[in-house]
């Protein structure tokens, strides 16, 4: 990686830093009234008999699904080549990350979801009951992870799947709200916890989690990673 390629890295990884310190401080302070049209025009408009359609789409983005099809591209590219792929695993690492920061801001920003009242568990219990609390969307968090990589991705460009990607992301983030599990607000924040997480790993990140798995996982001659 040349000086100018870490440049734009560390440039593009405080860009992400700056949004989400704001969209975190605007939702701790309860700043974002603004958009709170669109989640009542939602919560008194979208009826129950479109949620199975709906439930199906947006399980797609779930954490289970995402996890068995990043293991099994992992384990089929290192099938294949005899090595791991630096973009697969850089993607499942981010995923991973990213999950981790999204338990803990929803532990402690406590934002219930709508429709649920507000639960206090603890500091610990807070954390075990993670998911109980909205902000930020994880659907929308592994979404934005998986968007960003393909656009990230050179050959996905070319061959257009990184605007099919995009799309699909936009509309995980759509049935989120037609679910009503999530304000406006939390897709706002899962989108900017996906790309600062992504920005992360992809950059600056790497002088962190590729020497650990080169001195882990990496030890395996099969397991080695490749560019």
């Amino acid at each position: 990686m040349g000086s100018g390629e870490r440049h734009t890295n560390f440039r593009a990884f405080l860009i992400a830093s700056a949004a989400l310190v704001v969209v975190l401080v605007l939702e701790l302070l309860r700043g974002v009234d603004g958009v709170d049209l669109i989640n009542q025009v939602v919560l008194r408009d979208v009826g129950p008999d479109r949620q199975v359609i709906v439930e199906g789409i947006s399980y797609t983005a779930s954490l289970e699904v995402f996890a068995v099809l990043t293991a099994i591209a992992y384990f089929l590219d290192v099938g294949v080549h005899r090595s791991a792929s630096k973009r697969i695993t850089s993607f499942a690492v981010a995923i991973i990350f990213s999950m981790i920061v999204t338990t803990i801001l929803k532990a402690y920003v406590m934002e219930p979801r709508p429709h649920e009242p507000f639960i206090y568990f603890g500091l610990l219990g807070s954390l075990l009951n993670a998911d109980y609390y909205g902000f930020p969307s994880g659907h929308t968090v592994r979404v934005t992870v998986l968007a960003y990589y393909f656009t990230a991705t050179p050959s996905m460009r070319r061959k257009g799947l990184s605007y099919i990607v995009m799309l699909y992301a936009a509309v995980i983030m759509f049935t989120r709200l037609l679910l009503q599990v999530h304000w406006l607000w939390d897709i706002v924040g899962g989108i900017v916890v996906g790309a600062w997480s992504s920005i992360l790993v992809n950059g600056i990140g790497e002088r962190l989690w590729v020497p650990l798995y080169n001195a882990t996982l990496g030890r395996l001659s099969f397991l080695r990673l490749r560019q």
